[in-house]
């Protein structure tokens, strides 16, 4: 790469990836220089489709309309509201603490924190030991005994028109990796409203 001499305190290259590259910076100079490197990238889908490994436990995801029947996430319309339903079952043999369950939305969607909506919603409160609700993610902790099952809810709305990606819903062990469960990842649209015709 050729050198560089700019009296601006920024300059910014962009490098073509390839599968090998070596950078160096070499200062001729006599003042301090700062390099910093940024990728950007667009997820392509899991690469690992197993759904459980070596896990006592099962995971399942589904999503519920406004009347609480099932409907298909692959196609929404802008606008419209629904609930993701992860259920989580554990086998007879033990019990566990401290299990980690986050859901990743897609960029498309928007989240309900209902806890500040309306204090009375039904969202799993009191099966949860902390849930941290983000930008796009809902991220719950929990303890799970030998037989049990908890169910545990997240409203959303088809907010922005697009194709968007979906990542794999995950439940671990936090202290126990080995103990897993992951739901497929997929692709989603939200379509234009019928209202917008």
């Amino acid at each position: 790469m050729s050198a560089v001499s700019t009296p601006q305190p920024l300059h910014q290259i962009d490098v073509a990836p390839n599968k090998k590259m070596d950078i160096s910076i070499t200062n001729k100079g006599t003042g301090k220089i700062y390099a910093q490197l940024m990728g950007r990238t667009q997820p392509i889908g899991d690469v690992e489709t197993v759904e459980t490994k070596e896990a006592s436990f099962n995971l399942s995801v589904s999503y519920v309309g406004l009347n609480g029947n099932p409907i298909s996430v692959s196609s929404l319309k802008q606008g419209e509201e629904f609930t993701a339903v992860a259920t989580v079952t554990n086998g007879p043999a033990q019990a566990f603490t401290d299990l980690a369950l986050v859901q990743i939305f897609p960029s498309g969607w928007e989240i309900y924190n209902e806890r500040i909506l309306d204090a009375t919603s039904d969202n799993g409160a009191g099966k949860y030991n902390y849930r941290d609700i983000r930008d796009d993610r809902v991220l719950t902790y929990f303890n799970l005994a030998a037989g049990q099952t908890k169910t545990f809810r997240v409203r959303l709305q088809a907010a922005y028109r697009g194709t968007y990606y979906l990542p794999s819903v995950s439940l671990q062990a936090m202290y126990r990796p080995s103990e897993q469960a992951r739901m497929k990842d997929s692709w989603v649209k939200v379509e234009e409203s019928l209202m917008d015709n």
